[in-house]
């Protein structure tokens, strides 16, 4: 049995006129999830392009994150040369998970971009339109800042301790549960072991290499070293945010750390 949890996924494909990178668009019911851009190669140009078509359609504050690699790192600071050239203003949450990233982005209610590096360079935005920034981007309509009123950039980062923090807070429940996280290679692997030391997780990780540009070992290995070890359950984050929770036959699919900590505590 598969269980998605409210996550109606749709899929729309295209490229972005003049750009060597691809559009993606994944669009999560609600407007929860969108990913602009993915692309093989390292182009900070293209980057910055992005960045002027999202500051020009945001034309307000926005949050921006990364993953551990350094490639991502340096193609946000790409994002933020052509966002603040808009006249946006950035809130930079450097390293985080995208998954409490998201969060952060929904309490803060301010749009999100996120920068990833997973089979290439990823773009992942949330409260913008991804369509509007890929007409805009097409047809180079960006909003131009005068000198005087160029964006700002606040840098925070402790949105992920604030996070884990208000979940810590929140709940108070002990598993007592042997768990199998694969981080893959992501950023998750900073929620361990705070999370697993209140919530009586006795946790084995695989892929928990975050600056690597290595690929993660495969979800078949997750699986067989779920299905051979003694374990409770497994959670799978991936790069684009979402986690899986796996047990038996069962798979969940969650897109916000609050959401997967209501399911856990109800087991």
């Amino acid at each position: 049995m598969r269980s998605t949890a409210g996550l109606a996924l749709t899929l729309r494909f295209g490229p972005i006129q003049g750009l060597g990178g691809k559009a993606l668009y994944f669009q999560i019911e609600g407007g929860v999830m969108m990913r602009l851009y993915s692309s093989e190669k390292f182009n900070p140009e293209e980057l910055a392009l992005l960045g002027r078509g999202i500051g020009t359609v945001a034309q307000g504050t926005i949050v921006v994150g990364r993953d551990g690699r350094a490639i991502s790192r340096y193609g946000k600071r790409a994002l933020v040369v052509g966002i603040v050239s808009t006249g946006s203003t950035i809130m930079d949450v450097r390293l985080i998970p995208l998954i409490a990233l998201r969060d952060f982005a929904k309490k803060k209610n301010y749009p999100f971009a996120y920068v990833y590096y997973y089979n290439g360079v990823n773009v992942e935005i949330n409260g913008i339109d991804a369509e509007e920034v890929k007409t805009i981007v097409e047809k180079r309509t960006f909003v131009e800042a005068s000198p005087n009123d160029i964006g700002a950039t606040v840098y925070y980062p402790n949105a992920l301790d604030d996070i884990v923090h208000e979940i810590l807070r929140h709940y108070d429940f002990n598993l007592g549960t042997k768990v199998l996280v694969d981080c893959m290679n992501t950023p998750a692997v900073l929620l361990f072991p705070r999370m697993s030391e209140k919530f009586g997780m006795e946790v084995d990780m695989i892929n928990d290499m975050m600056t690597s540009y290595l690929p993660p070992k495969p979800k078949e290995i997750f699986l067989q070293k779920l299905q051979k070890g003694d374990y409770d359950f497994g959670l799978r984050f991936r790069p684009d945010g979402i986690v899986e929770f796996h047990r038996d036959e069962d798979v969940k699919e969650f897109d916000s750390l609050w959401n997967l900590m209501d399911f856990l505590s109800s087991l």
